[in-house]
């Protein structure tokens, strides 16, 4: 007797809920023992409840000729499918470390490759959450490159600067892996259980030790968001979502925060030393003057001497960069100078409008800036900043030296305002640095200490006239520092429609 359309459909839901199992029930304890939730359990935390379509779950391996295919592998080690995040469609795919250890096969890039290319096409962000134990031996004998990371790499560079880009390492990310979850526009490393590398380790050194996450952290920058653990990671890449378009061209809709957009902050006031070799918490400045005192840093724990990140002011996604008087002063240097130039990029590719707060002596004087490629990193703020189209505003706070008006630019570099705190000063130094300098023939000159002391005090006297004019000019306007949070947002309000057009060429070839 024929089947059913019901019959039919029901086996198809028996076997669909055993494949959804991935490696067992076994695997599942196994990947629990270890701090981690599964692939499926990611993308169901990642995602709005219920808005989840798997597809290809039907996908079997290929056959190799070696003992695996005496096994049934789900999927072939990843799910993929789309869904929505706060109601905004998102592509996802997941490796399940369940089935082979999460290892790259044809079938299993396959699947990655095809959400890569429908994400470029519905132009929408694609999330990849990554937990592989790299190629699958097996597969790579004998089906050598016919879907392999090459593929998934050719897409992620095509979708450039088009649709985000989010790659959450949430185990083990090596080889072509390593290179292809850096290629994202966002890189998430999870404590504990992420690690990262492409070269083989070295005898002696176990891969977790080679890539792990805290050292990429502190030492490589080789990563965007640091969590705590699956969960941390899940929620912080929904909330970096929610500040981001779905792509390039689309306009994120302004959201109502119940934060006031005339909110006046007393604390501003004080917060800032007159004496400015006396540091402050720029975090603090930024929590006072944005909506809800909610900020996304990016690359927390890397070039500390510039906080960048994701921020609302009025309802508004802005992207800010900010010198961090608390962490070398608030010198720029070359991490400083690449982490600047990545984040002013990004934003400028997807409409988000850029706020520098300044408060930096320049770029730091070291021999070892300068012999690791100052210049050449230097470069790429430069190329960053005048590129940039999108709305622009700079607040100098105090100090903006020298090279730091390149870096924290102004109107200097095509930038939309300038505007400044009382307690500004500019120039290439402070009065007594460039005394020293300019006068120093002079002073070495009078043999009296008393005079000496006295001339130079006159000297600093008139050098600090003078600079005091040079600030004066160069600001459109001195705020009151109360007044912070309202004169930004009618400000980026005033911008929201900007429009400027660069040159046509190929592309620009940025000094890498």
């Amino acid at each position: 007797m024929a089947q059913t359309m019901a019959q039919k459909f029901q086996e198809l839901k028996e076997i669909e809920k055993r494949l959804k199992q991935g490696g067992g029930i076994a695997e599942i304890e196994k990947q629990h023992s270890k701090g981690k939730l599964t692939a499926r359990e990611r993308v169901e935390k990642l995602l709005d409840p219920g808005s989840f379509q798997e597809l290809d779950l039907w996908c079997s391996s290929l056959e190799t000729g070696f003992p695996i295919d005496a096994e049934e592998h789900p999927g072939d080690g990843v799910i993929v499918g789309y869904g929505e995040v706060n109601s905004r469609t998102v592509f996802v795919w997941s490796q399940d470390a369940t089935v082979l250890r999460g290892t790259i096969a044809t079938v299993h890039t396959r699947k990655i490759v095809m959400v890569m290319e429908k994400a470029l096409q519905a132009r929408v962000p694609i999330v990849g959450i990554i937990d592989s134990e790299g190629l699958r031996a097996e597969d790579s004998i004998q089906y050598s490159r016919f879907f392999s990371p090459e593929a998934m790499c050719y897409f992620q560079v095509m979708s450039s600067g088009i649709i985000p880009q989010i790659a959450l390492v949430m185990g083990p990310c090596t080889g072509e892996m390593a290179l292809s979850a850096s290629l994202a526009n966002f890189v998430f490393l999870v404590r504990g259980t992420s690690y990262m590398h492409v070269a083989t380790s070295p005898a002696g050194i176990t891969s977790e030790e080679l890539g792990e996450a805290w050292m990429h952290a502190k030492t490589t920058g080789c990563y965007d968001v640091f969590a705590e653990d699956d969960e941390d990671c899940l929620q912080k890449c929904r909330e970096l979502l929610s500040f981001l378009p779905s792509n390039s061209k689309e306009i994120l809709p302004l959201l109502d925060t119940m934060d006031d957009p005339n909110r006046r902050e007393e604390e501003l006031l004080d917060l800032v030393p007159v004496d400015s070799s006396k540091p402050y918490s720029m975090y603090k400045l930024i929590s006072l003057i944005v909506d809800n005192e909610q900020f996304l840093e990016i690359r927390r724990y890397w070039a500390r001497n510039l906080i960048v990140g994701f921020t609302r002011l009025g309802g508004r996604t802005v992207g800010i960069l900010a010198n961090n008087p608390q962490d070398k002063g608030g010198c720029m240097n070359l991490d400083a100078a690449d982490k600047l130039a990545r984040h002013v990029r990004f934003c400028d590719a997807f409409n988000i409008p850029l706020l520098w707060i300044a408060d930096t002596p320049a770029f730091l004087p070291a021999v070892d800036e300068e012999t690791r490629g100052l210049i050449r990193h230097g470069c790429k703020v430069i190329f960053a900043n005048s590129e940039a189209t999108v709305p622009q505003i700079t607040i100098a706070i105090r100090k903006l030296y020298g090279g730091g008006g390149l870096a924290m630019p102004g109107m200097m570099l095509g930038g939309d305002m300038l505007v400044s705190w009382p307690l500004l000063e500019r120039g290439l130094m402070g009065p007594e640095g460039a005394v020293s300098i300019i006068y120093r023939k002079e002073l070495s000159s009078i043999k009296d200490d008393t005079a000496r002391a006295e001339q130079e005090r006159k000297r600093v006297k008139e050098m600090a006239d003078r600079l005091d004019l040079l600030q004066r000019e160069s600001s459109q306007e001195f705020l009151d520092p109360r007044d912070t949070r309202p004169f930004l947002i009618k400000a980026f309000k005033a911008l929201a429609n900007k429009q400027q057009e660069l040159p046509q060429r190929r592309h620009e070839n940025i000094r890498l």
